[in-house]
Order: C-alpha cells, then sequence, then structure tokens
C-alpha cells in the first residue's frame, strides 16, 4: 500500500502548480503597445468614475428616503400635542 499523508495536512508540492513568476511591474507585459495601456487605463477610469456616480445617487436616494421618515414622524408627533402647545412659541415655552 502506498503511504498516506493525514487529511487536512498539504505540503506546497500537494497545491497548485506554480503558473510562473509574475512581471514586477505591470508595464513589461509583452504585446501591449502604450496607447493600448493608456486606452486601458482610461477604461478603468472611466468606468470607475461612472461607478462613483451611481453609488452617490443611491446615497443621494437613500438620504431623500431617510429624511422624508424623519418628516412625517415629526408630523406625527406635532398632532399628538395639543393645539395651544404646538401654537405656543419657543420662547413662552422655554
Amino acid at each position: 500500500k502506498p503511504l498516506r499523508k493525514p487529511p487536512g495536512k498539504r505540503h506546497r508540492s500537494d497545491a497548485e502548480p506554480d503558473r510562473g513568476a509574475l512581471p514586477q511591474e505591470r508595464n513589461q507585459r509583452p504585446g501591449l503597445s502604450q496607447e493600448k495601456k493608456d486606452q486601458r487605463i482610461t477604461l478603468l477610469l472611466s468606468d470607475f468614475d461612472q461607478q462613483a456616480k451611481e453609488h452617490v445617487q443611491e446615497m443621494k436616494k437613500a438620504r431623500d428616503s431617510l429624511l422624508q421618515t424623519a418628516e412625517k414622524a415629526f408630523a406625527v408627533q406635532l398632532l399628538t400635542m395639543p393645539a395651544a402647545i404646538r401654537k405656543m412659541k419657543r420662547k413662552d415655552l422655554l
């Protein structure tokens, strides 16, 4: 019978095979001209800007929703107060 390793223990040789060293810098990719690199960078930046704009719009919608909820709660609380207190000036109340 062949010797078996204990389950759960993996040695380096058992892991996925080495896929080769990564280039030290991204600029060392063979076959990409500077123009293509600039196009990729421009595309990535425009995508980032678009995602940021969408995220800002989502946050604005959430803010508006929270503001409406707070205003509704405030209106309900005002209606629970007696009319004399609602119409009273803050200076008189204090």
